[in-house]
């Protein structure tokens, strides 16, 4: 009894290989796990992953930010609009629409440093935090986003 032996030896018609049969083979015999090109194509996409970001760092940098918040501002404007409950007017949603829309143009212009956003920022995830924005919920948005709005601009330093 020196050898154990199975009394079930695996089929040979398995349609993938085990990693058991593959580090058993001789090194010479073994078939390669994966293709050739699958290393050169995972670091040629980790390259280009890598360029992506470096662009967009560059935008970023060169004003690109107001666009990406113009756009965020957008779909937050979006979202907004659909949890107002049936008592907000259509006079209140207009004067938060109007006021968004003028928001978001000069964040897209670089007009308003982003730091002025906090508070609003703050006050939105309050606001939504219940997936429903009441009358008053909706005039405190519209004030503060008319005070941003209307806030001289800062000093250039």
């Amino acid at each position: 009894m020196d050898e154990i032996t199975s009394s079930n030896p695996p089929p040979e018609s398995l349609p993938f290989r085990r990693p058991a049969d593959y580090y058993a083979t001789p090194l010479g015999d073994a078939k390669p796990l994966f293709p050739r090109w699958v290393p050169f194509g995972c670091g040629t996409a980790a390259i280009v992953l890598l360029i992506i970001i470096f662009v967009g760092g560059i935008f970023a940098a060169h004003g690109g930010m107001g666009e990406l918040f113009g756009f965020m501002f957008g779909s937050m404007q979006g979202e907004i609009d659909k949890m107002f409950t049936k008592e907000v007017t259509p006079a209140q949603k207009a004067g938060f629409d109007n006021e968004m829309k003028t928001m978001r143009d000069a964040v897209r212009q670089n007009r308003l440093p982003i730091d002025q956003l906090q508070p609003l920022l703050r006050t939105m995830r309050d606001v939504t935090s219940d997936e429903h924005v009441t009358p008053a919920e909706a005039d405190q948005l519209t004030k503060e986003m008319h005070a941003i709005n209307t806030a001289p601009p800062p000093k250039a330093k």
